[in-house]
């Protein structure tokens, strides 16, 4: 019955610290996204400070 118990155990320490692990990962991906989208925006505020402007591209003519 010892046996048993260790090996339970064994499985539960296992299984504890890949979901840990998991969970932590998430965070960092998720922390590391809003720091690129922050950045982002703030590179075009920036850019658009200094006299530029987002232009959207010419529609095309139609042939006919």
């Amino acid at each position: 019955m010892k046996s048993n118990k260790r090996m339970v155990g064994a499985v539960v320490v296992g299984l504890t610290t890949w979901l840990l692990a998991t969970y932590f990962q998430t965070g960092r991906k998720h922390t590391k996204k809003l720091v690129t989208r922050k950045l982002a925006k703030e590179a075009v505020q920036s850019w658009e400070g200094e006299g530029g402007a987002i232009i959207d591209p010419l529609p095309r003519a139609s042939v006919g």
